[in-house]
């Protein structure tokens, strides 16, 4: 819109020579050169003269002598003027670049729309410094107009400051070819003071096609919703920097911390040739984690198998947790009895345990030489739910097809309602390769108090609070509900016995809690799973929207180990001597000294005396590992669970600013979480500080968090470790999110 002054004098102004397309684009995109012509037309009859007269004394020109109207006020003058300009500049010379004023406030810049152009951005106009203040979003798209832009140049620059680099390159090479045609340039600084510049390449305007430029709005690369969320971000990159082993490089943004601190953990992920190496062992986190950097074999490992919820994906498996006993265990003979002694021909065997078998398990199986289908002896379930057991009637015919028929059975615990539902899934699929297999019931599982059943639907939803005065009761028992498996499968029982034919054999257990148990919290029950001697298995239920529970695996303490260095040369000089006195192999006498009771001693034949305590170590405290399954809160686990050497909880969902939408909070993350019977890293990390946890290794996330070992999945976990370390009090050795495969020595105290 053209206020005091003709058509034909704006033609005119437009051909001057002192008039470049920076001005005229200015002139028509942010409303200003009101310095074009400082000879004020006083004859002219306008109301606003006396303003205008005195801010020509002022020094700041005529505004009426030639103005175009600010964008806000949008006319069909002001669009046809603009689209006349730009066809001018179009015409008129083959590339331009706009320039913000720097006088220009943050509401007109917003307002700027997107400059078409005929060719791409000429990189050798922008310096570095110019390009810092672009955010990550704009530099993408200057790297994505490029004129020799390689494909799939976007999937390696991941962070801010690689953006940069490669658009100064860009800038260097396009350079030399600006130099040798000898193009006039707009100057260097022209992008100042943080403000953008949006670029796109120009497409014909005509009534058919609408206008291709896109407003490219100035976007912060991590999204903040509210003040406590920012305040989030904020920790949780203070903690990025501060746990890192070595000074990182100076960033601009928390993508780039996060980034910049996964580069220094992960080094081989700078390279951008990297392409990992495989699973498990020769996974990069594997090697490189802080928990298992340093890490060394152990006769006790963890091995998770599925990290996932739902449903498995490309990244990862659904639940399955492996426990590998790799020392000596307990005799079986062939009448599938325990036995004492093993046969002098025979060798001691270890064991697998494993926690919840999810859908696809047995493919998970088949990737690591881990874990051998042919020693898992025991298989626990927490609940019901398909990603904990869908798996379980497959991972059994796998487990048939290299397991002898006399071998002792597969022991299989979980809730009540398990061995039936195993017997119909093998029956109705006649499947008769799976191992000799028993099942053990963990009966009268309950509810948590907070959780309620709908009548209509029978289905359990959870109250956010708890109210007072409830307790461990009998909600979700056999009988309560009429319609659930679990009252119906009691029914049938006598309808479809079990026959060895199909694996199933006598001699499973019905076990039953115990509520007055000295480890009971919140006046939960316990039970009492497995005693081996050697390990025992506790459980107890879980807050979650089916009967569920958590296990805990308790080892014995053992003997201390025998002081070789001062036992062995008392043995030796006393060869001949213990002959005489009835030892037909000296070197046993040492296995003799060690099973001494604690405070007595032996006598050598030449008058030595070692006692218990000069001869045996100290006994080695036993290590305890928590396995929980799916919960809103683990209370009544807590007692059991106290001083756990590797605590494993679910973390489902957390938030992360950046990734979720602005108008999501942490709080709001919780609350879904809980009303599904889940967990968040905070949750996790807390439950971790209460009981006094070594160790944390957080599982069972959601489909959104892959598992792979690109930056991006690395940065997104990271964040969700540095949520639980926060919460628990650990250090970043002693945390971390699992991925599928991953393995974790559990030391000896």
């Amino acid at each position: 819109h053209i206020t005091h002054r003709p058509s034909a004098l704006l033609i005119s102004q437009l051909g001057e020579a002192d008039l470049t397309i920076q001005s005229i684009l200015t002139l028509f995109f942010h409303g200003g050169m009101n310095n074009m012509n400082n000879d004020c037309n006083t004859n002219v009859k306008c109301s606003r003269k006396r303003r205008m007269l005195r801010r020509k004394r002022a020094g700041q020109g005529c505004p009426c002598s030639f103005q175009i109207q600010p964008i806000a006020r949008r006319t069909k003058t002001y669009l046809f003027a603009s689209v006349l300009c730009v066809t001018l500049v179009k015409y008129c010379c083959s590339s331009f670049q706009f320039v913000l004023p720097t006088s220009s406030s943050t509401t007109a810049r917003r307002r700027i729309g997107s400059v078409t152009t005929a060719t791409p951005l000429a990189l050798s106009t922008t310096s570095s410094t110019s390009l810092e203040q672009l955010t990550v979003k704009e530099l993408r798209q200057l790297v994505k107009d490029g004129k020799n832009t390689e494909r799939g140049v976007l999937s390696r620059l991941k962070r801010k400051q690689d953006l940069i680099d490669y658009l100064v390159q860009q800038q260097q090479r396009q350079g030399n070819v600006d130099d040798e045609e000898q193009q006039p340039q707009p100057p260097q600084d022209s992008i100042t003071n943080g403000e953008a510049a949006t670029i796109k390449k120009t497409t014909p305007i005509n009534k058919k096609q609408k206008s291709s430029s896109v407003r490219i709005r100035s976007m912060p690369s991590m999204r903040q919703s509210k003040q406590a969320s920012s305040q989030e971000v904020k920790d949780e990159n203070t903690t990025l920097i501060s746990s890192s082993s070595s000074s990182p490089a100076p960033v601009s943004s928390p993508k780039d911390a996060i980034f910049e601190f996964v580069y220094t953990r992960y080094p081989p992920l700078r390279n951008e040739s990297f392409i990992p190496a495989g699973d498990g062992e020769l996974d990069v986190r594997q090697e490189y984690h802080p928990m298992l950097q340093n890490s060394k074999a152990s006769d006790l490992d963890l091995v998770f198998v599925g990290t996932a919820s739902c449903t498995p994906g490309v990244t990862r498996g659904v639940s399955c947790t492996a426990l590998r006993l790799n020392w000596r265990r307990r005799w079986f003979d062939s009448t599938l009895g325990k036995t004492d002694n093993a046969p002098p021909t025979n060798g001691f065997t270890g064991g697998t345990w494993l926690f919840d078998v999810g859908e696809a398990t047995q493919l998970q199986v088949q990737r690591t030489s881990s874990i051998k289908p042919g020693k898992i002896t025991k298989i626990f379930l927490t609940h019901a739910h398909g990603d904990h057991t869908f798996g379980l009637p497959g991972l059994l015919c796998l487990m048939g097809q290299d397991r002898d028929r006399d071998a002792p059975p597969v022991e299989i615990y979980g809730p009540e309602g398990l061995r039936m539902w195993l017997r119909v899934a093998i029956r109705y699929s006649v499947a008769r390769i799976v191992p000799h297999y028993r099942v053990h019931e963990l009966m009268d599982v309950p509810m948590a108090p907070e959780w309620e059943r709908n009548r209509r639907t029978s289905k359990f939803f959870r109250r956010l609070q708890k109210q007072p005065g409830e307790s461990w009761g009998t909600k979700g028992l056999a009988g309560e509900d009429p319609q659930s498996w679990i009252t119906k499968a009691n029914q049938i029982t006598n309808a479809l016995p079990p026959t060895p034919q199909y694996g199933e054999i006598e001699g499973g257990r019905d076990i039953y809690p115990i509520y007055d148990h000295p480890q009971s919290n919140d006046g939960a029950p316990v039970w009492e799973v497995e005693d081996e001697e050697d390990v025992k298995v506790y459980a107890a239920p879980m807050s979650h929207g089916v009967p569920c529970v958590g296990y805990v695996v308790d080892e014995a303490s053992r003997p201390g180990r025998l002081r070789n260095e001062i036992v062995e040369p008392v043995v030796r000089r006393n060869v001949q001597a213990l002959k005489d006195q009835g030892f037909k192999v000296p070197m046993k006498a040492m296995a003799v000294i060690k099973n001494l009771p604690v405070g007595s001693s032996f006598t050598f034949p030449d008058g030595t005396v070692l006692s218990q305590s000069e001869a045996v170590e100290p006994p080695r405290e036993g290590r305890k590992v928590v396995i929980c399954g799916d919960t809103a809160d683990c209370r009544a686990i807590e007692g059991l669970a106290q001083g756990a050497d590797v605590l494993v909880h679910e973390a489902t969902n957390t938030y992360l600013a950046g990734v979720d939408t602005k108008e999501t909070t942490i709080q709001m993350v919780t609350k879904d979480a809980m009303t599904h019977g889940h967990s968040t890293p905070y949750m996790a990390g807390e439950f971790a500080r209460r009981i006094g946890a070594k160790r944390l290794v957080l599982n069972h996330f959601s489909g959104r968090y892959k598992g792979d070992q690109s930056v991006d999945s690395l940065s997104l976990m990271t964040r969700i470790e540095m949520q639980a370390i926060k919460a628990s009090g650990l250090d970043e050795t002693d945390v971390a999110a699992s991925w599928d495969l991953m393995i974790l020595p559990v030391q000896q105290k």
